[in-house]
């Protein structure tokens, strides 16, 4: 009879194969979820529960999720014990600048200041924004993980695995306890892949509007998500539905992000008479670029365009001296300094023209630079690019295997004080927010998490190549599918992350929690007893 009932299920659903038309899960939680009370003799067709009955109606996953919910609030409590103040770096205070300007503008995306300027409506509380950034988070990852148990069903040992990952991982902690984007990124971006998988899995219409949204959301928050339509696209082209929904769900998304993207392009070019999406982007690739410059023997670089020899003058003057310029360990270790020291040519060029100018503000004489050392990287890669390959995505590739720690390492900078900017807008009492000697000491329960990102990355290789190459188990279509969209974001944020952006450990996040889980999913299919296999 539950054979019977479960091919009546997979009909419904869309499952036609003659080999998935009959598989059953003979788990006990399976049994548990098809239960239904009925009076004797009457036969009752039964459905697959929703997520929320799948949660709910289950008591061990009720248990659980009560246990999530109270170990999130015990951890954060703690952890505003031992860290009363919120975490500051260098970006935080552009964000803050920003909030307080309310400006559409910035070098970074503005939506995270506009969230910060929202919540100072209510309150200056710096704990309650990071305790709603840290439940966001906390929040995104429990639907990730229960729509992952729900449409995937692994084994209990993989289940508890998991669980306990998402429950008791403390990195979350530091993440949100910063003043930046980062754990509002992470969030939208679980929840956009959680959206993902459903279009996998069990795709709706409803979902062509909740992955546009979730896309916009991701892009405004932080440029990184430049590459998520691409993936978004994959998803919809290899999913279950007809090509109506297909298209436009891809171009829902599209047209979002493209909105954004025209209308930061505008701002921009109203600010400083160029068309430009984002400034940093050049400054990010012009400072790439002169890492490999360095290595270029004076006797081999060639002439450049004339708009172009001001800045080669000064750039060449650094780089003949570059030995007396002492590096420190921050800027050597994370590769940014071309980008922010005042040392470096990029911002001396700046300020050299820029010198009779005491008016416009800062942030529009750094905009303005832009295009000119976004031309400048490009002629240098395309005269050089094997130097570049060598000498700066290289080592880029090395910091992506094993990203550095950088801020989330250290509690604010390694300081005991924060700026004016930030006691004044959460109105803290004093400047200084800890003791100077504790604040010196590295964080070591972030220590071991570029160790983990790498052993991960490992094993979800592993684990994919086993399942195609070894044989022997029968996967579904879906199961490909989420394999090929994993492959490829793994794919293109290695890609983007090594070629165009500093690789530090709080922007490879998002992609550690998707690659863990996946590889341990892909575990449970692999090494699944045989009398198993059929289920899958």
């Amino acid at each position: 009879m539950l054979t019977a009932m479960v091919a009546v299920d997979n009909i419904e659903a869309g499952i036609l194969s003659k080999e998935n038309l009959w598989s059953i899960n003979t788990e006990q939680e399976y049994h548990e979820e098809k239960k239904i009370d009925a009076a004797p003799g009457v036969k009752l067709r039964t459905k697959q529960p929703s997520l929320p009955a799948y949660v709910w109606q289950n008591k061990w996953n009720r248990a659980y999720l009560f246990a999530a919910l109270a170990s999130f609030v015990i951890q954060f409590i703690f952890f505003k014990i031992r860290y009363p103040f919120a975490n500051y770096m260098p970006d935080s205070y552009s964000y803050l600048e920003t909030a307080y300007s309310n400006a559409d503008i910035n070098m970074w995306p503005v939506a995270y200041s506009k969230f910060l300027r929202f919540i100072s409506v209510f309150t200056h509380s710096d704990k309650l924004v990071v305790g709603i950034q840290y439940l966001f988070m906390q929040a995104a990852a429990m639907v990730l993980l229960f729509s992952l148990l729900f449409l995937m069903r692994p084994g209990r040992i993989i289940k508890n695995i998991l669980l306990i990952f998402f429950l008791f991982n403390p990195v979350p902690l530091y993440a949100a306890n910063y003043i930046s984007a980062d754990a509002l990124f992470i969030g939208c971006s679980i929840l956009w892949f959680t959206t993902l998988l459903w279009i996998i899995y069990q795709p709706k219409a409803w979902q062509i509007w909740v992955q546009g949204i979730l896309l916009l959301a991701c892009f405004t928050v932080r440029y990184n998500a430049i590459y998520y339509p691409l993936i978004g696209a994959i998803a919809y082209m290899l999913s279950r539905q007809n090509w109506g929904r297909k298209l436009a769900g891809i171009t829902v998304g599209c047209l979002l992000v493209f909105g954004s993207y025209m209308y930061t392009s505008s701002k921009m070019k109203d600010l400083t008479g160029h068309r430009q999406f984002s400034a940093f982007g050049g400054w990010q690739l012009a400072n790439n670029a002169l890492y490999m410059y360095e290595h270029i023997p004076a006797n081999e670089r060639t002439t450049v365009p004339s708009r172009f020899k001001k800045l080669e003058d000064m750039v060449r003057q650094h780089m003949d001296t570059l030995r007396k310029v002492k590096l420190t360990a921050a800027d050597s270790a994370n590769s940014y300094f071309y980008l922010w020291n005042g040392r470096a040519p990029l911002i001396q060029y700046m300020s050299k023209e820029w010198q009779k100018d005491s008016v416009s503000p800062y942030f529009k004489r750094w905009a303005s630079e832009g295009p000119l050392y976004t031309d400048y990287a490009l002629l240098l890669i395309r005269k050089y690019p094997w130097q570049f390959v060598q000498y700066f995505m290289y080592p880029n590739a090395i910091k992506f295997a094993v990203p550095p720690s950088e801020f989330l390492g250290m509690y604010n900078m390694g300081g005991d004080s924060v700026g004016t900017l930030a006691k004044d807008w959460f109105q803290y009492k004093t400047l200084k927010v800890q003791d100077h000697k504790q604040a010196k000491k590295s964080i070591t329960s972030v220590e071991w998490y570029p160790i983990f990102s790498a052993l991960v990355n490992l094993l979800l290789v592993i684990n994919i190549i086993g399942l195609f190459v070894l044989g022997g188990v029968k996967i579904s279509r879906e199961l490909v599918t989420l394999i090929i969209i994993v492959s490829a974001c793994w794919l293109l944020n290695a890609a983007f992350s090594i070629f165009a952006s500093p690789i530090v450990l709080r922007y490879q996040l998002f992609p550690i929690l998707i690659c863990f889980s996946i590889a341990m999913l892909i575990g449970d299919v692999l090494y699944k007893p045989p009398l198993k296999m059929q289920n899958v």
